[in-house]
């Protein structure tokens, strides 16, 4: 006789019951790796030191990014332009060690033997910064051990993925959650750190930055397990690199796009509500505030109905109103106005801050430390680009107008965007002519994953009473 699935309710599109998923066309889904929700998935012991190893690594960085300037400009005594010299050796480091240690990441079997070493090393770069004052020698030291340690940071997105593949978990839902920690931690980050800057000095806050950095690659070496990642080989990841796909080509730069123009505006909303419209600097903190307090659970929510809704097409919709919202904040002139302006911002960041990760690690499958990496890598041309941008148009033409900028850039990612993702439903359509797939390409996930669905899924009829 055939086998009964048991009767949910309709509004439960893909309730799990036992491996299989209840759909709202009638028919049963059994999945060969099921998604799970949020909520249990914090009763995993990995995932939780995952997090807890993430949220000491944003933790660390957040105290330490914030006081460098003035750790430079007061106890070492460098100049404004040996300061900005400072962090740009820093940035192209982190930009050259995070894609070379990425790629060869994915060669790696064991991925825990970076998350440990990265972090190790940034905790001997903070101690630096907390006992040596010469510029030379931090530039020598802090700023080299940190350029290859910050590696590290998208390792635990790489882990994340190989994880999420080995145990049937959502890596869309995992990235989120992960991103949204690094959020809050970047909430509570700089002031915490000013203040214990200011109380205390600047070697006690390095040496607290540097015993996270040390827990934090104990952590990963005693409690996280290595993963086991089938079908990776070296060979691979340099055909990967030496051809890159379409694909990947155009949404390498949305993705710099999209992450410099968060930039910019960061540095930029300051200025402009201060010295633009005369509002006081505590008004400028209550702005930043609100969007960052928004900004997380909609990093959550995006991971969480990615599938469901499509990851390119929420990608895509939060570009073109990441265009409409730099393209009217010029007139927002009032308090209330201003923060009004939150919530599309909110939504719009929240969205480019996190999917835009799952789409390039599912643009290089197999690739998860390349695939981060070149996102964190994107992350720091865009700081930089952004830092151009900004000194430049307020130069010579205003604080406002940097926003008209962040528009078209906007729009400029969000046609990318567009065209990424047709490249990939062109490439997902052939595949699945190759195979005789006759369900056609879905989100450019492949040709058996669809939102809500994971690759595997085989239709099963529900027997009838």
């Amino acid at each position: 006789m055939p086998q009964r699935a048991p009767r949910r309710p309709r509004a439960a599109r893909y309730d799990e019951i036992r491996g299989w998923h209840v759909g709202v066309d009638g028919t049963v889904r059994q999945e060969d790796t099921a998604r799970r929700s949020a909520v249990p998935l914090l009763r995993d012991g990995v995932l939780r030191t995952m997090l807890a190893n993430t949220a000491l690594i944003g933790l660390a960085g957040a105290l330490v990014s914030t006081s460098v300037s003035l750790f430079l400009a007061g106890p070492v005594g460098a100049s404004p332009l040996m300061t900005g010299l400072f962090f740009s050796a820093r940035g192209v480091l982190e930009i050259i060690s995070g894609l070379t240690i990425g790629a060869l990441s994915d060669r790696v079997l064991n991925r825990r033997t970076l998350l440990v070493l990265c972090p190790l090393l940034c905790a001997v770069g903070a101690l630096s910064y907390a006992l040596v004052r010469d510029y030379l020698l931090l530039l020598a030291t802090g700023a080299v051990l940190f350029g290859l340690g910050g590696a590290g940071f998208a390792q635990i997105f790489a882990y994340n993925r190989d994880y999420a593949e080995a145990h049937a978990l959502d890596p869309t839902l995992l990235n989120s959650v992960l991103r949204s920690i690094t959020s809050l931690c970047w909430i509570a980050g700089p002031p915490l750190g000013l203040l214990l800057a200011g109380t205390r000095g600047f070697a006690a806050l390095y040496l607290c930055a540097a015993g996270m950095y040390a827990v934090s690659g104990l952590l990963c070496g005693r409690l996280l397990p290595p993963v086991t990642r089938e079908g990776i080989r070296g060979g691979a990841t340099r055909e990967a690199v030496a051809r890159p796909t379409r694909r990947l080509l155009l949404l390498v730069p949305a993705v710099v796009l999209v992450l410099g123009v968060n930039s910019a505006y960061q540095i930029d909303i300051a200025l402009y509500v201060t010295r633009g419209l005369g509002l006081s600097p505590g008004f400028t903190g209550l702005v930043i505030g609100v969007a960052a307090a928004l900004e997380v659970p909609v990093i959550i929510l995006a991971g969480r109905y990615a599938h469901r809704v499509g990851t390119w097409r929420l990608v895509l919709c939060a570009a073109v109103l990441s265009a409409l919202f730099f393209a009217a904040l010029p007139l927002a002139r009032s308090p209330m106005a201003l923060l009004l302006y939150q919530v599309p911002n909110a939504l719009c960041t929240g969205v480019l801050l996190s999917l835009p990760l799952s789409l390039l690690q599912d643009t290089l499958p197999g690739r998860a430390g390349t695939a981060s990496s070149l996102f964190t890598a994107s992350q720091q041309t865009g700081i930089l680009l952004a830092g151009a941008t900004v000194g430049t148009v307020t130069q010579w033409a205003g604080y406002a107008e940097v926003f008209h900028v962040c528009a078209a850039l906007s729009a400029v990612a969000a046609l990318l965007v567009a065209a990424a993702w047709r490249a990939a439903g062109a490439t997902t359509a052939e595949a699945a002519r190759a195979t005789g797939d006759p369900a056609g390409p879905s989100e450019g996930r492949g040709p058996a994953a669809r939102p809500g669905r994971s690759p595997g899924t085989v239709d099963k009829p529900v027997a009838q009473d």
